[in-house]
């Protein structure tokens, strides 16, 4: 329980850090794709809230439950916003009305029938459609911010695929897919820590 409680701390911090410096760039850019970004990683904070006290009830699932629940509504942010694309750069995007399809299929995709099991197949395919989108803007820039992001967010897919084996394997692939998630994460928080509010601003003028 010890470990399990420091990752997922480790991971709550990372995650209010990277969130903090989206919406401190929102209220200076005004960015709408920044504000989603806040909104995705408040989302996710809480979600890892949620996990840390579902250890001191493991038998109520329902807390467990909703925090992977409020992780997936902030990954669901982060792909609608785009924003992560071109590496920071947070200018307008067409609409992403088309992820109501892999919402709407991702039950069927990954067999399984717990509520637990649906929000991990959700959330796995907005990351692997994030991950993909955010690859193919580096194959054309040539950005080591994009890579990074790239890598940070298909680190979360891996990890959200990991736990899933872990539905199959019980207790086998848990702390696997827990460490590949803040790794994931780490990842993605040195963009942001590089550039700071300076870059942000910097990259929504060449985004706007």
């Amino acid at each position: 329980m010890e470990i399990e409680l420091a990752i997922n701390l480790i991971g709550l911090v990372i995650s209010i850090l990277i969130g903090r410096f989206a919406y401190v760039g929102y209220t200076v850019v005004a960015s709408p794709n920044l504000l989603r970004l806040t909104l995705a990683f408040v989302s996710i904070s809480v979600g890892f809230v949620l996990l840390a006290a579902s250890l001191f009830d493991p038998e109520n699932r329902i807390i467990a439950t909703s925090g992977l629940a409020a992780q997936a509504v902030g990954y669901f942010f982060i792909a609608v916003s785009h924003g992560l694309k071109s590496s920071f750069d947070f200018a307008p995007r067409p609409s992403g009305t088309f992820l109501i399809i892999p919402l709407a299929v991702a039950p069927l995709v990954i067999p399984g029938n717990s509520i637990e099991h649906i929000i991990r197949s959700i959330s796995f395919i907005l990351l692997v459609y994030v991950s993909i989108e955010t690859m193919a803007s580096y194959m054309q820039a040539m950005r080591s911010s994009t890579l990074m992001i790239g890598s940070g967010i298909g680190a979360l897919a891996v990890a959200e695929l990991v736990a899933w084996y872990d539905f199959i394997y019980p207790g086998s692939f848990f702390f696997a897919a827990l460490i590949i998630k803040v790794a994931g994460f780490g990842l993605m928080f040195i963009p942001f820590s590089k550039f700071g509010l300076s870059g942000l601003g910097r990259m929504n003028q060449l985004g706007g």
